[in-house]
């Protein structure tokens, strides 16, 4: 199943990336020795050192230089964060999607996984939306990708399964160390489904947690008058604006409810629906055990 799955964004695996997203409980050794033998019976190929569910040697190439690429943004990213970090009520972040696993595309997107102070998710969310339209005057709004918020009452995330579970597992945090390792922590489940993975371990592209006078400044303030009521405000204007925006798209109720979560505590955006395609692709393509 590993490579199945990772087969589905055409990204081959070195035996270690095996072994730490294989569902089954084994040691690296007994990974190996059961990718050399489906690698001999021509179950799956092996290139270069990689391992793939199809003899595909141009992904290799393409993963080659797709970690090269991110590398790059990875060493540019730092002055997106800190500018992130400085909005009102923003407690964590770290970077998810493909970024995160260290490949990025020749047109690529920074995506956060943003944790905000409790019952102030939708305003800490309409400042920074508001900041990323800006951006498109600059041409910078694709380092600006935040589609998945939660506040420190919703650390626990609602779907447990192997795509959560990679999403969880290759998580960067950027600010906030502690409270991005209490997010997994609350999280059990994924050891369940990842039971070789060490969990969130990469720290290399942290920003200090230094208080910022103005940031407190401006939270005093907001805070003055009725918050909470400002923050469901603020929420119900954007579901209103989401669902009017893609009614049309075809989604049952339970398909767009996933897809745009909404709620005082949470706030997903993802139209394309990866975790759902994902899912189907796993359950009716099927895969090895590896």
């Amino acid at each position: 199943m590993c490579l199945h799955y990772f087969g589905i964004f055409k990204y081959p695996l070195r035996p270690e990336e095996v072994h730490k997203f294989n569902s089954q409980r084994s040691d690296i050794k007994a990974v190996k020795k059961a990718l050399d033998k489906l690698a001999d019976d021509s179950k799956i190929y092996r290139q270069k050192g990689y391992f793939l569910e199809k003899d595909e040697g141009s992904w290799i190439v393409e993963r080659e230089e797709g970690n090269q690429r991110a590398l790059n943004l990875l060493a540019r990213s730092k002055k997106y964060i800190r500018i992130i970090a400085s909005f009102p009520f923003v407690r964590g972040i770290a970077i998810s999607g493909s970024l995160s696993k260290f490949y990025a595309t020749t047109h690529p997107d920074i995506d956060y996984f943003i944790i905000t102070e409790k019952n102030r998710l939708w305003i800490a969310r309409s400042f920074l939306h508001f900041f990323k339209k800006l951006t498109f005057l600059t041409g910078h709004q694709h380092y600006f990708c935040m589609n998945y918020f939660v506040d420190t009452e919703a650390l626990v995330i609602e779907h447990p399964n192997m795509y959560s579970a990679i999403e969880m597992t290759t998580l960067l945090p950027v600010y906030n160390k502690e409270l991005i390792l209490q997010l997994y922590a609350h999280n059990p489940w994924v050891e369940n489904i990842l039971p070789n993975h060490s969990g969130i371990d990469n720290f290399s592209y942290l920003i200090g947690n230094r208080k910022k006078i103005c940031k407190h400044l401006i939270e005093k303030i907001l805070n003055i008058s009725a918050p909470e009521r400002f923050n469901t405000f603020l929420m119900r204007v954007t579901d209103k604006k989401w669902r009017k925006k893609w009614r049309h798209s075809r989604y049952s109720e339970e398909e767009y409810n996933r897809a745009f979560r909404t709620s005082v505590h949470i706030s997903k955006n993802h139209p394309m629906d990866y975790e759902k395609k994902v899912l189907e692709s796993l359950h009716t393509e099927g895969g090895s055990s590896e």
